[in-house]
């Protein structure tokens, strides 16, 4: 049932953004309506739905796999949910999300992920703040890695992390740029912007072979359900 209402509700409100951007951009006065117009028809019309949407108070929906291909499937509909009241200008791309949640969770199998809800190895430096710490790690030395309620929750707080602090502002560069040219948000590209994100040196080359191997993982799960229709 939740399912379906999320798909209804993600389904009307596109539908709704599209009426109300050609309705008002035509009711102008003109039927080739000036691209920024539209664009800022759009943007308004985008934050009315994502206010409305968060005023339905929906919950989020259950983080349930016992392999890869569940795993994928339960953080889509999560980011789903997310980016249902996240400004679309502030979205960040589902397969990057993808792609670090695998690597950094080990595909939702780690101790973090399972005792810690985190998906990222997000870490806290309040000692206050609910949190584990590293096994090799016997007592507190400036961070710990940080507790979520939910799965889901570690996913909004990534978002946010990306739209705000001061290390992904290339990141942000980028999106935008990518953005104001009408471009979909590649996540291949952006993905080399985060290189204050990990230690790792060759980081971002793991999350794209990461999101490669999501995309054979969908397109083997799209055949088979084809196959069984």
């Amino acid at each position: 049932m939740k399912q379906t209402l999320s798909k209804f509700l993600r389904v009307f409100r596109v539908a709704m953004i599209g009426v109300v951007v050609l309705s008002v951009s035509y009711g102008a006065g003109t039927f080739n309506p000036n691209i920024y117009t539209v664009a800022k028809i759009e943007n308004e019309t985008e934050r009315y739905y994502n206010n409305w949407a968060a005023s339905l108070g929906l919950n989020e929906p259950s983080f349930e796999y016992t392999n890869d291909v569940q795993f994928v499937k339960a953080l889509n509909k999560c980011i789903d949910f997310v980016n249902f009241t996240t400004d679309k200008h502030q979205r960040v791309p589902i397969e990057m999300i993808v792609g670090q949640a695998a690597l950094e969770s080990g595909w939702g199998t780690s101790r973090f992920a399972l005792e810690a809800n985190n998906l990222f190895g997000i870490r806290t430096y309040k000692k206050s703040e609910p949190h584990l710490l590293p096994l090799s790690m016997k007592k507190w030395k400036g961070w710990g890695v940080k507790k979520f309620e939910t799965k889901c929750d570690s996913v909004k707080y990534f978002v946010n992390l990306l739209n705000n602090h001061h290390a992904y502002e290339e990141f942000r560069k980028v999106r935008k740029d990518m953005l104001r040219k009408n471009q979909p948000l590649d996540a291949t590209v952006l993905i080399k912007t985060l290189d204050k994100y990990s230690t790792t040196e060759n980081y971002a080359e793991l999350v794209i072979s990461i999101i490669e191997k999501t995309r054979k993982l969908e397109t083997v799960t799209a055949s088979s359900i084809t196959v069984e229709k």
